[in-house]
């Protein structure tokens, strides 16, 4: 009976995560519009005084179901975040990604493959394969990563060869030995900081700052680039976790959004 149970409770489980990732597409697509509309309006992307309603909100509400408020809002910003990098895509990109999404404009199945590529750090060679350094990734591997078909991959990588302009970028990627997935199993501390605004400086000089203040060793600081991911975050991997009042002090730095604690 219990076992019984267990599968059932579990099942009801998978049901709300299905709502709950379907709830989260529909806000995406609603932001898709939104950003739309924003741009024939002549408006930012970011809202603070709005953002900072649908925060208020969102911790009373949970206030009110039984839920801990500062998860509710970590979680809010979360998503507020994603969908504010969403429509920024949307509107359009700069620097560097703008020169790629402009060779991809009538493709998007092939920049979600050029996207993919740039994440992982994998290169085009010169004969049209994909390769994480010298080693050659098959080219159905990558499509199942990417959900398309494998031709799509290979027509990825015939049009980066033929445009100088993202060549040059995606023949020379190279991946890199992140810490992330392993850090807590080898004793070191993992933080995730989520910039108010990626694209201004001074963001890794105030987070590195405050661990200095309390002699905290970096092992590993990785930056997503703010022009090519949605909600792109800084990623610090310490010599060991990081206590509650070296967050607390994060927090409160003006350029940071939020801050989430691996542990």
């Amino acid at each position: 009976m219990s076992e019984k149970k267990l599968r059932a409770m579990r099942q009801e489980i998978d049901k709300i995560n299905e709502q709950l990732i379907g709830l989260l597409a529909q806000r995406l697509k609603i932001g898709e519009e939104l950003a739309k509309l924003k741009k024939k309006l002549g408006k930012e992307i970011r809202d603070e005084a709005r953002e900072r309603t649908i925060i208020d909100s969102a911790r009373k509400l949970a206030r009110e179901r039984g839920l801990d408020p500062s998860f509710v809002e970590g979680l809010m910003r979360l998503i507020i975040a994603q969908t504010a990098g969403v429509e920024r895509e949307r509107i359009g990109a700069v620097g560097m990604w703008a020169k790629v999404q402009k060779v991809f404009a009538n493709y998007h199945a092939q920049l979600n493959v050029a996207r993919l590529l740039f994440k992982y750090g994998l290169r085009v060679r010169e004969d049209g394969e994909i390769a994480c350094g010298d080693i050659r990734i098959p080219a159905v591997q990558i499509a199942q990563e990417a959900g398309v078909d494998r031709r799509v991959v290979d027509a990825t990588a015939q049009t980066i060869l033929k445009n100088k302009g993202v060549r040059d970028i995606f023949t020379d990627l190279e991946p890199i030995a992140y810490l992330k997935g392993v850090g807590q199993r080898l004793g070191l501390g993992v933080i995730e900081i989520l910039p108010k605004d990626a694209a201004k400086p001074g963001i890794i000089s105030e987070v590195t700052g405050v661990l200095a203040k309390f002699r905290i060793s970096i092992r590993q600081a990785v930056a997503d680039d703010p022009h090519f991911v949605p909600q792109p975050k800084l990623t610090i991997i310490t010599d060991e976790p990081v206590k509650g009042n070296v967050i607390d002090t994060l927090r409160k730095l003006p350029s940071v959004q939020s801050v989430i604690v691996y542990s």
